[in-house]
C-alpha cells in the first residue's frame, strides 16, 4: 500500500469493526494482527480488550499497533479480570459500525476473508451472518463446515437447534443493520460452557446465516485453548454443562415472541437436544433411566419459564 492509500484509508470512515478478546496472547496475537493487516478489504478497524493477563499482551499488542499506525485501532486494558464472555460483551456494546466479527486473539484470516463476508451481506439482504469454512491448525488438523441456515425465523432457530451442536458460525461477519439492540453472550454456571452456540441461535432468530463454501478461517488449537479443559472432564460434568446449554437455549427462545405453537416445536426440539446429544454423541449415550432424569429437570426449566412469560 502506498503512502496516498495509507492516508486515504485512515480517514475513511470504517463499516467494519474487528473486536478481539485477548488474553494471556503474547505468543500468537502479532500472528493475529498481521493476518488482519494483510487483509484486501481495507475499510475496517480493530477493537481489542485485553483481559488482565500475567503475561506480555498488552506490551506486545501496543507495539505492534505503534509500528502498524496505518491500521485504526482502540485498545482496551483491564486491570481486573472479566473472562471470555464479559470480555466480548464489552466489545460488541463499544462497537458502531454497520459490520462487525469476534475474532479469538489466537486465530488467523485469509487475505481474502473479509473481502469475500461483506461482499455476502450485501448480496444477500436477509442475511445476518457470513462465514467462511473452517481450517484447524496447531495440535488438531481438521476441516469444520456448516450449513448456511435458512428460511423464516421459526424454520431457521429449528434447523439449528435440531442439526448444529457448535458455534461455528460465532467467527462470522455480522450484519448489525438488522440488530434493533446489541446481543450479548449468555454466562452460565458451567464456565460459560457453550456460550458461543447461544448466541449464535439468537443470531437466527434475527437472519439468514450464510456459508462461503471456501477455507478461508484458520483456528488453531493450542494446549491453552478454551476447549482443552473438556477433553478430560468426567462424563457427569460434560452431562451438566449441555443440560446448562440446553437451559439456555430455553432461555432464549422464551424470551423471543414466538407464538404457543411455534414454541411448542421449539422446546421439543431443545428436549430431544439435550438426550440425543448431539456435542458428543458417542460419548454421551444415555440410558432409559437417565434420559427421564434429564428431561424431568428440563421440564422443571420449562415450567418456571412458563409461568413467568404468562405473567408478562
Amino acid at each position: 500500500m502506498n503512502p496516498l492509500q495509507k492516508i486515504k484509508q485512515y480517514f475513511t470512515i470504517p463499516s467494519v469493526t474487528v473486536l478481539i478478546p485477548a488474553f494471556q496472547s503474547q505468543e500468537f496475537i502479532c500472528e493475529t494482527l498481521d493476518s488482519l493487516d494483510g487483509q484486501t478489504f481495507r475499510n475496517f478497524q480493530i477493537f481489542i480488550s485485553i483481559d488482565k493477563s500475567n503475561d506480555d499482551t498488552e506490551l506486545i499488542t501496543k507495539r505492534w499497533f505503534k509500528e502498524n499506525k496505518n491500521i485504526r485501532s482502540q485498545i482496551f486494558c483491564h486491570r481486573n479480570q472479566l473472562g471470555m464472555v464479559k470480555n466480548v460483551n464489552f466489545l460488541i456494546g463499544k462497537c458502531r459500525t454497520k459490520y462487525f466479527m469476534i475474532m479469538p486473539h489466537d486465530d488467523i484470516l485469509d487475505k481474502n476473508y473479509l473481502q469475500k463476508m461483506v461482499q455476502c451481506l450485501k448480496t444477500n439482504k436477509k442475511a445476518i451472518m457470513a462465514y467462511s469454512d473452517i481450517q484447524a491448525f496447531g495440535i488438531q488438523s481438521h476441516i469444520v463446515i456448516q450449513k448456511s441456515t435458512l428460511g423464516n425465523r421459526l424454520e431457521r432457530t429449528l434447523q439449528y437447534l435440531n442439526h448444529n451442536a457448535g458455534g461455528e458460525p460465532f467467527r462470522a461477519l455480522v450484519n448489525r443493520t438488522l440488530l434493533s439492540k446489541p446481543i450479548f453472550l449468555f454466562e452460565n454456571n458451567c464456565s460459560d460452557f457453550a456460550a458461543d452456540t447461544t448466541w449464535v441461535i439468537q443470531m437466527t432468530m434475527k437472519g439468514e446465516l450464510i456459508r462461503v463454501p471456501e477455507v478461508l478461517y484458520h483456528k488453531r488449537y493450542h494446549e491453552g485453548s478454551l476447549f482443552n479443559p473438556w477433553e478430560t472432564v468426567r462424563k457427569e460434568e460434560k452431562t451438566q454443562a449441555w443440560l446448562e446449554h440446553c437451559k439456555d437455549c430455553l432461555k432464549i427462545i422464551f424470551g423471543a415472541d414466538f407464538n404457543q405453537e411455534e414454541l411448542d416445536l421449539l422446546i421439543k426440539s431443545v428436549q430431544s437436544r439435550l438426550v440425543d446429544s448431539l456435542w458428543c454423541s458417542e460419548e454421551l449415550k444415555y440410558n432409559e433411566k437417565e434420559h427421564t432424569l434429564l428431561l424431568g429437570i428440563l421440564e422443571k426449566t420449562i415450567t418456571n419459564l412458563d409461568k413467568t412469560k404468562n405473567k408478562t
